[in-house]
C-alpha cells in the first residue's frame, strides 16, 4: 500500500508538469495568519492519578497549575494553503529532575504528570518542548472540479464521523481527498499511514533490526443532506496492522499486550469498520445517532501458539437535545459490545476498537472524570487505559447513560449540571491482575458490572473579548466493577499494590482561563 501511495503521488506531480500551460490571471497576494489559544489551568484531583490505578487506595491527591499554548500558522495564496500547527504543554513549577520532559518518560527522578512536555521552573528557560501537530498543504485539485486535496500531517476532522472521536480523531500523516457534488453532498477519502516498514520484513528477519510493520488505514465516507436539517454520513474503513502497532489503534486488553510477544511481524490484523452517523435538527430538537459495526481477523501469537481471532463488535451512540430560550436539556446513551471474562481472545474479539480517539471520546458531552473535561490532561483510568481511548472497559465493553441541563443566565454566563452512570456490557472478573496487557482474568467468572455514577457542576463566563473563565467539578460514586485483585508490572502501575478493597470515590475540580485569538 505504501508503494501504491508513492506511485499515485508521483503521477499527480508528473501529470501536473506535462499538462499544457493555460492562461491564468495574476496570482493572488500571499496572506499569513496566526490563530490559537492559551489555556491557564488549575486542578485538584483525588484518587484519579495516572500514577496509581488502584481505586481502593485513595492516597493520590494532586493540586497543580499548568498551561497549554496551541498556535496555527496559516499561509494562503488563493485557495491553496499551508498550515503549521504547534503545541506547548507545561506545568507551573519543576516536576522532574530537569525542566524539559522531552522525550517524555525518560527524565530521571521524574513525576512528570500527564502529557506534559516540560515544566516552568525558576527563570523558565525550558528547552525542547514544542510539539509539531500539523504540517500540511491543501490545494484545489487540477482538472477535477470542486475537489480539495490535503497532504501531510493533518487533523482527521470529520473524515469518518460527525461525532467527536467515535472512530477517528486527532491527527495523522497521509492524504485527504474531498469532492463536493453541489452544496448537499461530498465524497471524503482518507489514507492514513500508521507505521512505516521502510526496509521490509526480509531485512528485519536477516539482520535482527527493529521492525515497524507496514500499518495503514483507509476511510471512505459520503456526506449528504436529503433535506434541510438532516445530515447523513455512511462510512467504511479498513485498517491493516502487521505485528505490533501504534497504541492508539490497539491497546493491551484482556491479558493480551500490544507487544512483539503477542504480535510477531508476520501476524496481520485486518480490521473492517462500517456504519452510519447522522444529525437531525428540527426547531428546538436535535438528535444525533451513530452506529458502527466492526469485523475482520487478527493473527495472534502467545508463546509458541498461533491462532486467528475473528473480530465482531458493535458501537452505538445516540444523543438528543431540546432548547427553549436560555434552557438546554440533553440526554445520551452509548453501548460497546464486549467479551465475557471466560472468553479466549485468541479466538474471538468482541470489543470495539477505534482507529484513534486522541483520548477524546465523549469529551464533547461534558463529564470531567469519565471523559476529558476542561482539564483535558486528566481522565479516569480503565484497567491501564481509559474510556477516552478504548471507549469500552478493557475486554468487557461499556454502557453509559447521561442527562444534563444548561442555563444561560446571561449571554456571557452559563451554568450546568449533569449525571452519568456507567456499566460494563459483560461482567468483570474483579479478581483480575493488572499489567501492560490490561486486566487478565484469573478465574474466568464475571462478578460486577456497575462502574459508577459521575455527577458534574459547571459554569462558563465570557468576561472579556476572547477570554473565557470555566469552572467545573466532578464526583464519581465508584462502582465495584473498578475493583481488581492485584497489579503486576511497574510500567502499567508505577506504585504497584493491591486493589482488593472496595473502590473509593473519585473527585476533581478545575478552573481554566482561556484566551482565544
Amino acid at each position: 500500500m505504501r508503494r501504491l501511495l508513492a506511485v499515485a503521488v508521483t503521477l499527480v506531480a508528473v501529470f501536473g508538469l506535462v499538462v499544457p500551460a493555460m492562461a491564468q490571471a495574476p496570482a493572488p497576494a500571499p496572506k499569513v495568519t496566526i490563530t490559537g489559544t492559551i489555556d491557564q489551568i488549575g486542578t485538584y484531583t483525588k484518587n484519579m492519578s495516572v500514577y496509581d490505578l488502584n481505586y481502593g487506595r485513595s492516597r493520590d491527591d494532586q493540586l497543580y497549575g499548568r498551561t497549554r499554548g496551541r498556535f496555527d500558522i496559516v499561509g494562503e495564496v488563493g485557495a491553496a494553503k499551508a498550515v503549521l500547527g504547534i503545541e506547548i504543554d507545561a506545568y507551573y513549577g519543576q516536576t522532574s529532575a530537569t525542566d524539559s520532559l522531552m522525550p517524555r518518560g525518560t527524565a530521571a527522578g521524574s513525576n512528570q504528570g500527564s502529557s506534559a512536555n516540560g515544566a516552568f521552573d525558576l527563570n523558565t528557560d525550558v528547552p525542547g518542548m514544542v510539539e509539531i501537530k500539523w504540517l500540511y498543504t491543501e490545494f484545489p485539485m487540477f482538472l477535477i472540479p470542486d475537489t480539495t486535496v490535503r497532504l501531510g500531517a493533518q487533523p482527521f476532522g470529520s473524515a469518518a464521523t460527525y461525532k467527536l472521536a467515535a472512530y477517528a480523531n486527532g491527527d495523522f500523516a497521509g492524504v485527504n481527498w474531498v469532492t463536493r457534488f453541489g452544496p448537499a453532498a461530498a465524497l471524503n477519502l482518507t489514507y492514513v499511514q500508521v507505521e512505516e516498514e521502510l526496509t521490509g520484513l526480509d531485512f528485519y528477519t536477516t539482520s535482527g533490526n527493529a521492525f515497524r510493520g507496514e500499518d495503514w488505514a483507509v476511510i471512505a465516507s459520503f456526506d449528504f443532506s436529503p433535506f434541510k436539517g438532516l445530515d447523513i454520513k455512511p462510512m467504511y474503513s479498513y485498517a491493516h496492522f502487521a505485528g505490533i502497532t501504534n497504541g492508539a489503534a490497539r491497546q493491551g486488553r484482556g491479558g493480551i499486550p500490544n507487544t512483539a510477544a503477542a504480535f510477531r511481524p508476520t501476524d496481520v490484523e485486518a480490521r473492517h469498520t462500517i456504519g452510519v452517523d447522522a444529525r437531525w435538527t428540527a426547531g428546538p430538537i436535535t438528535i444525533a445517532p451513530t452506529v458502527l459495526y466492526q469485523f475482520g481477523t487478527r493473527d495472534t501469537a502467545i508463546g509458541a501458539a498461533e491462532s486467528e481471532a475473528t473480530l465482531s463488535a458493535w458501537f452505538a451512540d445516540i444523543r438528543a437535545g431540546f432548547q427553549v430560550g436560555p434552557l438546554t436539556l440533553s440526554v445520551m446513551g452509548m453501548y460497546t459490545s464486549g467479551n465475557k471474562a471466560g472468553d479466549n481472545l485468541t479466538s474471538k474479539v468482541r470489543y470495539y476498537q477505534p482507529l484513534n480517539t486522541d483520548t477524546s471520546y465523549a469529551a464533547d458531552w461534558g463529564t470531567q472524570i469519565y471523559s476529558l473535561g476542561i482539564d483535558y490532561f486528566n481522565i479516569l483510568q480503565f484497567g491501564g487505559t481509559n474510556p477516552g481511548v478504548a471507549i469500552g472497559y478493557d475486554r468487557y465493553g461499556r454502557i453509559q447513560l447521561g442527562a444534563k441541563v444548561a442555563y444561560a443566565v446571561t449571554p456571557a454566563l452559563t451554568i450546568g449540571a449533569a449525571v452519568t452512570p456507567n456499566w460494563t456490557a459483560q461482567k468483570v472478573d474483579t479478581s483480575s491482575t493488572l499489567s501492560a496487557a490490561g486486566l487478565t482474568p484469573t478465574d474466568g467468572s464475571g462478578d460486577e458490572r456497575y462502574l459508577g455514577t459521575e455527577v458534574n457542576l459547571s459554569a462558563t463566563y465570557r468576561f472579556a473579548p476572547g477570554v473565557t473563565f470555566d469552572l467545573a467539578g466532578g464526583y464519581l460514586f465508584a462502582g465495584d466493577a473498578l475493583k481488581f485483585a492485584s497489579t503486576q508490572g511497574s510500567a502499567a502501575v508505577p506504585f504497584g499494590g493491591s486493589s482488593s478493597s472496595d473502590p473509593d470515590d473519585v473527585k476533581t475540580v478545575t478552573a481554566r482561563v482561556r484566551f482565544a485569538f
